[in-house]
């Protein structure tokens, strides 16, 4: 069992694509069940795409005003009135999933951690991968979602900005949270640029588990409000992603610390960073 967090320092680098898609080929490459959390609020690119007929979120999850049971569904994406994928749920986000900040902002945290402490501890007894799209801007819920992670998945275009900025990324929440990145994904590679330059520069975040190219299938599906996977699976962009999963699949990843004490490492390293007046 693991829980795998999707991370892209900045929007439109194909994270999302890249969380339905390894998630759904995961899903059809083993006879266990994938849940698939919806972490990006702003965008809710997996809820829309995959699980647009919801009741419950996690919103009202950690309102209190539900159980994380009622906020998991059946992947709703059909074919000929069938689901596609049998074993892939979601767990959409909804509006926001942290309730509103009142009162003392030490119990607000307090009580975020405990939450998702609880509600992960339930997660992983009912599914053999979880995987987590994540915001494109960094905030306490990015953090939050990094911390339930077993592992990191960073995704990056070839662009020294891009995997710059997603290099330091790594290093701070590695450092300050031990959050440990188990491999980086390189989108949209054009077919006439080698790559093997940026496999090295995005090698130096964590081993490439693969490189994704330049498909126009992704921006179709896209249009049809798709992932890719499902609109298009035999794609390059889909195959690349079904080797990505693959080798997520025959990877160990080891059992992370909980999240409370991911959280309460990060503030005190932080802490010990403020510079003291004299």
């Amino acid at each position: 069992m693991a829980v795998i967090t999707v991370v892209g320092t900045k929007g439109g680098t194909g994270k999302s694509t890249t969380a339905m898609g390894t998630a759904i080929w995961m899903s059809r490459l083993i006879d266990e069940w994938i849940l698939l959390i919806d972490g990006d609020i702003h965008v809710r690119t997996v809820g829309l795409k995959m699980c647009p007929m919801t009741d419950v979120t996690l919103n009202e999850v950690m309102e209190g005003k539900a159980q994380v049971e009622d906020a998991i569904y059946l992947c709703q994406l059909e074919s000929n009135g069938k689901p596609l994928y049998n074993n892939l749920a979601i767990l959409p986000a909804g509006g926001r999933f942290l309730p509103s900040m009142r009162g003392n902002p030490i119990e607000f945290i307090e009580y975020t951690k405990r939450k998702f402490d609880q509600m992960m501890k339930k997660l992983k007894k009912n599914f053999s991968y979880i995987v987590v799209d994540t915001p494109a801007s960094m905030s306490f819920e990015h953090l939050i979602l990094t911390a339930i992670a077993d592992g990191i998945v960073y995704v990056v275009e070839p662009n020294e900005d891009s995997i710059t900025s997603t290099l330091q990324t790594a290093r701070g929440l590695k450092e300050f949270m031990e959050a440990e990145p188990i491999g980086t994904v390189i989108n949209r590679m054009p077919p006439y640029r080698s790559y093997q330059d940026w496999v090295k520069r995005a090698g130096e975040i964590a081993p490439v588990l693969g490189t994704v190219p330049e498909d126009d299938a992704v921006d179709k599906a896209f249009t049809a409000d798709l992932p890719v996977v499902a609109a298009y699976p035999k794609s390059p962009a889909s195959l690349a992603l079904r080797d990505i999963a693959s080798r997520l699949l025959d990877m160990h990843i080891a059992p992370s610390k909980s999240v409370a004490r991911k959280i309460r490492t990060a503030i005190t390293r932080s802490t010990k960073r403020i510079p003291r007046k004299s």
